[in-house]
């Protein structure tokens, strides 16, 4: 069952993806040739996976923000999938916290779905990931997660590759693969969900670089928001016309950078 808002961040009849927006976010598109955004690791406890993104581990973390229309760019008006992220980490983990302004989120998957399809009939958000600053899509990490926290995830070789069979038992990538994902889901009835993600270092497997990642390292990754088969679809770096949503080319880069927090 989808939780209904009791509190949050503030009173719950505010939408926190537009009066709690952080006014400061980082957009993906400058960092692929320019700086990348830094990313600090959190020194303290570890985020809280109730889906409210009220933790102190949130309070200095990356904002990335705005998410823009994959295609060219623009920012969207009154999207359905309009949204925020947070990005911190620890000598554990990976977090991620998405806050999607969608007032009426649906999936029809339950929670323990083994690789459901999720882009195709839910609403939710996806992570791509490239260890190290390649650029060249070999080596990178798919997960999806949808409003009732079912999770779609895959390892690729290279570009879209390898993919195998037809129709709705099509495989993408290496589907045997499991991020290990942790997952909570907020939802405010008519107005937002929010979305927590803990993915395990120790889930990604050794390659061309240093996993965990040091201080210092720079990663590129992408973060969409969708729904309605990806008709409605953001991201945090635009493509540019240059493939789909893999191409790891127009992804934006990160950098880990030292320990914050107490």
């Amino acid at each position: 069952m989808i939780p209904v808002c009791s509190a949050l961040l503030l009173a719950c009849n505010q939408d926190p993806s537009w009066s709690t927006r952080p006014a400061n976010g980082t957009a993906g598109e400058p960092t692929i040739a320019g700086e990348p955004a830094a990313a600090p690791a959190w020194a303290g406890a570890a985020p809280i996976l109730d889906g409210k993104l009220d933790d102190p581990a949130w309070a200095g973390a990356l904002v990335l923000s705005p998410l823009v229309d994959p295609g060219n760019g623009t920012a969207p008006g009154k999207s359905p999938v309009a949204a925020w992220a947070k990005v911190t980490w620890d000598d554990s983990a990976l977090y991620l916290g998405v806050v999607v302004r969608d007032r009426a989120p649906t999936s029809p998957f339950g929670r323990t779905d083994v690789d459901p399809h999720v882009w195709g009939k839910s609403a939710g958000i996806e992570l791509i990931l490239q260890p190290g600053d390649p650029g060249d899509n070999r080596d990178y990490y798919e997960v999806q997660v949808d409003v009732n926290g079912a999770v779609f995830d895959s390892h690729f070789d290279d570009y879209n590759l390898p993919t195998d069979g037809q129709g709705p038992t099509k495989t993408f990538g290496h589907q045997d693969w499991s991020s290990a994902v942790e997952r909570a889901i907020f939802v405010h009835k008519d107005s937002f969900y929010a979305v927590e993600v803990k993915l395990p270092w120790s889930s990604l497997a050794a390659g061309r670089v240093v996993i965990p990642p040091h201080a210092g390292d720079v990663w590129r990754l992408n973060l969409y928001t969708f729904r309605d088969g990806q008709r409605q679809a953001l991201g945090w770096s635009p493509l540019r016309g240059q493939g789909n949503f893999h191409r790891s080319s127009r992804f934006g880069r990160i950098r880990f950078v030292g320990h914050q927090g107490p």
